[in-house]
């Protein structure tokens, strides 16, 4: 891509010079195009590629980055470093893992194993550990960790730092860690900084607006006050508060940058003019924010429509009729062009129904993940052993999968003698001096992982795999337990799926650590991208995707904005989420609100959101307030014309 490709705001973000700067980016402004841009501009100018570093928050985010630039630069980039903060704060552990009281093959605990771990605290502490209790010390401890609770209480410190010590007995780190132990590593070791700051001579940070208080110290730590720091964002895009996220954090850049240079993207290539004034004008109700205006490219467009309907059945119905009738005239190229969003999650079950009734394929984003399913769960907990045996959790998940007649009594009694031991439950079992009625087969348990893991690191990739399903009888037991034939088949296909993902990554020359790590990774990855079907999602998972027809339902007082926001004062966020939701639209934008709302079984009457009131009503069309009206009139008319199309379609078809 050359230059003039680009637009003027463009082209100034790809090619300053000047140390550092923020691009404030619109929504659909071409951000991922400029700093995709920007990371080939300093590679065409002979920049190492060791001193280029590109951070993201998704796996998918990475992943586009990734593509675009081997399009862009071929084999060269294929060494960049672009990954997500907590994969590099993953690589520095794992170098220097010595200064960190961890071994190189640590293990990253995802939420099931850090409720096991804060489990096991608990009980040693002798404190209530049942799982409403586990989920909210997990809560506290993280929120504690990441900076963003002033704690008055000295059984949550106790806590903290058990929970610590027993993930560091177990060589293991949990996802906060991943920013926490560099932030330590950075500050307490000037050489190491003096590494990564040079492997972060230019530092690239897609999506700054979602960045943490401890995200913030970390990018503190790698660049200096007039480095080459490129953060790309948008304030008005800033949603997730509730998890971390601090829009101050890009008002602080020109305090700790007094050199910041601000480019604004603001011609935007995504959304027609109607949309992008409605949205406009609703943001701009907000006090916190830079500031910037949106210019469309694409025309003025279709005013957005505001429906009402009597209930949340008749919505569904009415948005699966006009997806169908759009569908069928060729408005869209597939089912995939349409999208049904809601703040609250219990909203689409009568869209659901609806969408099934009209025979309309829908998927729903936020499903049970693939590295959640018990039978990836039980083939990862073998791996887990033998990548790190100080990995109690795994082991516990491992020997008990299938059933080996060890029971919990036998496991107390190695778990004590491994403490006397001073080591893993794991390296217990093949202990000389452990007796017990069942030392053998935790001996045999102990031989055969020893063995597999000897397979895994230097047989052929697919007999390992094959041995692991085999030896261990994990897969008859998979097999046993399935409900029928066909549920085992499936079970069986996830795993194989596993096994696929093995020997690719063993052919890319990775090894048993580094294919741990990239699946630990990959399980927090975003949903599914499916072709072929409407999306329903909430707005927190459409960030940055996009739409040619975009349905916002529930538009209501106390659902959006939601109550509880109203409540905790964070209207402006909850509004910079509806600026979201309505700039995923290309073409079309429908909002709806319904008189009546059914809500865990009781009805509630409500009122149209205060967020439909807000935007330029002249961009509006609100369809049901006046039979009579002119906008009213049109929209019977526009139907018409698309029922028309549907009856001259199916009279070509009968011929």
């Amino acid at each position: 891509m050359s230059g003039s490709q680009l637009n003027q705001a463009q082209y100034e973000a790809v090619y300053y010079r000047g140390g550092p700067m923020l691009v404030l980016a619109g929504a659909g402004s071409g951000k991922t195009r400029v700093i995709t841009e920007r990371i080939a501009a300093l590679v065409e100018r002979d920049v190492p590629h060791d001193a280029i570093t590109a951070v993201t928050f998704t796996n998918k985010a990475a992943k586009e980055m990734r593509e675009r630039l081997f399009k862009r630069l071929g084999d060269a980039a294929k060494s960049l470093r672009i990954c997500t903060f907590h994969a590099l704060g993953l690589s520095m552990v794992r170098e220097h893992a010595e200064l960190l009281e961890r071994k190189s093959n640590v293990s990253i605990f995802s939420g099931s194993e850090q409720k096991s771990a804060m489990r096991s605290v608990l009980t040693d502490m002798r404190l209530p550990s049942d799982a409403d209790q586990v989920d909210r010390l997990l809560g506290r401890v993280s929120l504690l960790k990441n900076g963003l609770l002033d704690v008055e209480e000295n059984n949550l410190t106790i806590v903290r730092e058990a929970y610590d010590a027993l993930l560091t007995r177990m060589n293991a780190v949990d996802f906060d860690d991943l920013m926490l132990l560099p932030i330590r590593l950075l500050s307490s070791h000037r050489d190491v900084q003096a590494l990564w700051q040079a492997r972060c001579r230019h530092l690239l940070v897609d999506e700054y607006q979602d960045s943490s208080r401890v995200q913030y110290a970390f990018i503190h730590l790698l660049v200096e006050s007039k480095g080459n720091l490129t953060v790309v964002g948008d304030d008005d895009q800033s949603i997730y508060g509730w998890r971390g996220a601090e829009i101050k954090n890009l008002f602080q850049l020109e305090e700790d940058f007094p050199s910041l240079h601000t480019v604004r993207l603001e011609e935007n290539y995504r959304s027609t003019h109607s949309i992008l004034t409605a949205a406009n004008t609703l943001i701009a109700n907000n006090g916190e924010r830079l500031g910037k205006t949106l210019r469309s490219n694409l025309g003025q467009g279709k005013p957005v429509r505001i429906w009402e309907s009597p209930n949340g059945d008749e919505e569904g119905h009415r948005i699966a009729a006009d997806i169908k009738a759009r569908k069928a005239v060729a408005e869209a190229k597939g089912w995939d062009d349409f999208c049904v969003l809601y703040r609250a999650s219990f909203l689409s079950r009568p869209i659901e129904i609806a969408l099934r009734a009209a025979s309309i394929p829908y998927h729903v984003s936020g499903g049970l993940s693939f590295f959640d399913r018990a039978e990836i769960q039980d083939t990862l907990a073998y791996l887990r052993l033998m990548g790190n045996p100080a990995d109690d959790l795994a082991f516990m998940r491992a020997i008990a999968r299938p059933r080996r007649g060890v029971g919990a009594k036998a496991l107390s009694l190695l778990g004590e003698f491994a403490w006397k031991q001073e080591c893993s439950l794991f390296e217990a079992c093949l202990h000389d001096d452990l007796e017990h009625r069942l030392s053998h087969t935790l001996r045999e348990f102990g031989e055969m992982v020893s063995g597999i893991e000897h397979l895994l690191i230097h047989g052929e990739p697919d007999d390992a795999f094959d041995a692991l399903l085999e030896r261990t009888q994990l897969e008859a037991a998979i097999r046993a337990e399935a409900a029928d034939e066909d549920e085992a088949e499936r079970r069986m296909n996830n795993v194989m799926e596993l096994r696929r993902w093995w020997l690719r990554h063993r052919e890319d020359g990775g090894d048993l650590a580094s294919f741990l790590h990239h699946v630990f990774l990959a399980s927090s990855k975003d949903d599914d991208d499916p072709e072929g079907q409407v999306r329903l999602m909430t707005v927190h998972a459409a960030k940055g995707l996009e739409f040619d027809h975009v349905y916002i339902i529930g538009v209501e007082d106390g659902l959006f904005p939601h109550k509880n926001a109203l409540e905790e004062n964070r209207l402006e966020e909850e509004r910079r989420l509806m600026y979201v939701a309505m700039t995923r639209a290309r073409y079309r934008l429908t909002m709806t609100y319904v008189r009546v709302r059914s809500r865990y079984g009781t009805k509630e009457k409500t009122t149209p959101s205060l967020f439909l009131n807000e935007p330029d009503q002249s961009v509006l069309r609100w369809v049901d307030k006046d039979v009579n009206s002119e906008e009213a009139k049109e929209e019977i008319d526009d139907a018409m014309a698309i029922f028309k199309a549907i009856a001259e379609k199916a009279k070509k078809n009968a011929r």
